[in-house]
């Protein structure tokens, strides 16, 4: 199977200004011990977000910065399906998707602290560049990762996380063709088929071609989607 990758998320950039890097030592950095993963991890299973935090501080503090040291913390996001953490700049917040506890064929707890020190990573970089406008995965934020431990770190993860099914509460039906549009929200306009809006009227709306809601439908994704295969 293709491995495409997926980004770990940010909530925001730093706004630009001016000012120059200023260099940091790499270190020994302490690592979390290990932890027992529970079969099915939840919000009373997790491992203490206060020890990840614990961790997190501590290696801010090796590189002697002090003030996210004292200002990082971490949590567990169990909306989270397809990143396997967040940095949040505003409040120097780490979160971490649960799901990388329960990963086959993955140390959950080497995973957990590879993606917190990504995370912290982009911290750090923040921190360091003292509001220059610098890229999400450049070289600060690279600088940083070998300081903490990981220098051949990717900007993509490649864990099997599973992917979110969305629910399709509503299908439409083009009068004419029988083509079916799935819809997790209903039209709030009048919408026509495109296919035969393109064929019939020059791309143009015609009314003739308006989408109907079929009713009493409540189809998955899966559902609709060998709908339209076979429409």
């Amino acid at each position: 199977m293709a491995d495409f990758g997926i980004p770990r998320q940010l909530e925001l950039f730093p706004p630009a200004s001016t000012g120059a890097e200023p260099a940091s030592e790499e270190i020994a950095t302490p690592t979390l011990p290990k932890l027992e993963v529970p079969a099915h991890p939840d919000s009373d299973t997790l491992p203490c977000s206060r020890r990840l935090t614990s961790l997190a501080r501590e290696l801010a503090a090796g590189l002697g910065l002090s003030k996210l040291a004292r200002r990082v913390y971490v949590e567990w996001n169990l909306r989270m399906r397809t990143a396997a953490g967040r940095a949040h700049y505003r409040d120097n917040r780490i979160e971490l998707n649960p799901a990388l506890l329960k990963l086959p064929g993955v140390d959950g707890t080497a995973e957990m602290d590879r993606t917190l020190r990504h995370e912290l990573a982009h911290l750090v970089a923040h921190t360091r560049a003292k509001g220059r406008r610098i890229q999400p995965h450049g070289p600060e934020w690279k600088k940083a990762c070998t300081d903490l431990g990981i220098p051949d770190e990717s900007r993509c993860h490649t864990l099997p996380f599973e992917p979110r099914r969305v629910k399709r509460k509503f299908l439409y039906e083009c009068p004419t063709c029988k083509s079916h549009v799935p819809r997790v929200r209903k039209f709030r306009r009048p919408v026509a088929c495109y296919a035969c809006c393109k064929q019939h009227s020059g791309g143009r709306y015609d009314s003739r071609f308006r989408l109907e809601q079929v009713p009493g439908e409540n189809e998955s994704n899966e559902q609709v989607a060998a709908n339209a295969a076979a429409d």
